[in-house]
């Protein structure tokens, strides 16, 4: 390994030895092309657990709102399907539809500005209903929730708002978001592994979570926790609550995928927005996306660093024309549109406790710092 990643191997262990996780994968690359990837730790705290490895699958958390949602509605928009400018009003039904959410623009529901409440926990309500209603009842019952705020005039990151960009994603599509995206997206990408794990709907219940069929079993996951769902499983099963009572497929979370799956859509994303149409991506489309409005900090269903400027989860040498995201299990990636450089960071830090978020708030700048040092952007 060469001196200059050597620190990044170090880093990736440190995080282990110091508790932030027990497993992580990272990649690091330049204009679309892999540099230095690394692994440390564990599946789970179990001293016996395997070590991960690159294939390590994990659970990618809201990275589903940039990495599946979104880019669900970046190959729709190119098809004409709709601009940004379209209301759901305009494609969803009107009869689960409150009249207050049919003027609410596509645009600003991708850049969280739509009014909505950042979260609500829909999960008692969706496991409560019969097996079948649940997959398409998050939307319904965000559909539901009163604005925060008037639409378009405060920026509040929203899982309800992603909840009904679903619903948009799939009334365009004709098909369920897990379907669409791996047939018009990851496989023909290449990505085998990247997807939703979507669960029998007879084991979506609270106290029956035994032995839930993964999409593909052969993968090998790094643990989370059962968090709020008592009895589920720390591994192969969505963390977030509102997406597993859902049935694992959601707007706002419910993708999971190893570390260079990752990586290697954002560099099909990299190179579609250079100027090379990759896949079902077309440069004009990706740009549009790409953009940050007037009045947002955020581009369509991505972050910039100044979306979040209190935790300069980037760091210091990602230039402000960069995009990425982050997700609560302790995910992430950055990509700087004028400098190239590209890292993706994922990790399992729920496992050793969802609440204690400030060790991973404080890693993450670290180690893009660190690996924008080894790739020269530190002046």
């Amino acid at each position: 390994m060469s001196d200059r990643w050597t620190a990044l191997q170090v880093l990736l262990e440190t995080g282990v030895s110091q508790g932030v996780y027990t497993a992580a994968v990272a990649l690091v690359g330049l204009e679309g092309n892999l540099l230095w990837e690394g692994a440390a730790g564990r599946l789970s705290r179990d001293p016996s657990a395997a070590a991960v490895s690159a294939d390590t699958v994990f659970d990618l958390a809201s990275l589903t709102k940039p990495l599946a949602t979104t880019l669900a509605l970046i190959v729709l928009a190119a098809q004409g399907k709709f601009s940004l400018a379209t209301t759901l009003g305009a494609v969803l039904p009107p009869a689960w539809l409150p009249r207050d959410k049919q003027s609410l623009a596509l645009g600003s529901l991708l850049t969280h500005r739509a009014g909505l409440p950042a979260w609500r926990p829909f999960y008692p309500d969706v496991l409560a209903a019969p097996a079948p209603a649940r997959p398409a009842l998050l939307e319904r019952l965000a559909a539901a929730a009163p604005l925060d705020h008037p639409p378009d005039t405060v920026t509040l990151y929203s899982d309800l708002g992603f909840m009904l960009l679903k619903a948009v994603a799939e009334h365009l599509s004709g098909q369920n978001l897990d379907q669409f995206c791996r047939t018009a997206i990851y496989r023909p990408l290449g990505l085998n592994s990247l997807g939703f794990i979507p669960m029998p709907q007879a084991a979506a219940t609270v106290t029956s979570t035994q032995n839930p069929k993964p999409r593909t079993q052969n993968l090998i996951y790094a643990a989370t926790e059962p968090g709020l769902i008592p009895g589920r499983a720390a591994a192969g099963e969505v963390h977030d609550e509102n997406a597993w009572a859902a049935g694992g497929v959601a707007g706002h979370a419910g993708l999971f995928g190893p570390g260079r799956e990752v990586f290697h859509l954002a560099a099909c994303l990299y190179r579609a927005y250079g100027g090379d149409p990759v896949g079902p991506f077309t440069p004009a489309a990706v740009r549009l996306f790409w953009s940050v409005p007037a009045g947002a900090d955020r581009a369509y269903g991505f972050d910039t660093p100044a979306a979040d400027p209190a935790q300069r989860a980037a760091g210091r040498y990602f230039s402000p024309h960069s995009v990425g995201h982050l997700g609560f299990t302790g995910t992430s990636f950055w990509l700087d549109l004028d400098r190239g450089q590209m890292i993706v960071l994922l990790t399992n830090r729920v496992h050793l406790g969802r609440n204690d978020k400030a060790k991973i708030a404080a890693f993450r700048p670290r180690f893009h710092e660190a690996a924008s040092r080894a790739l020269r952007f530190s002046d």
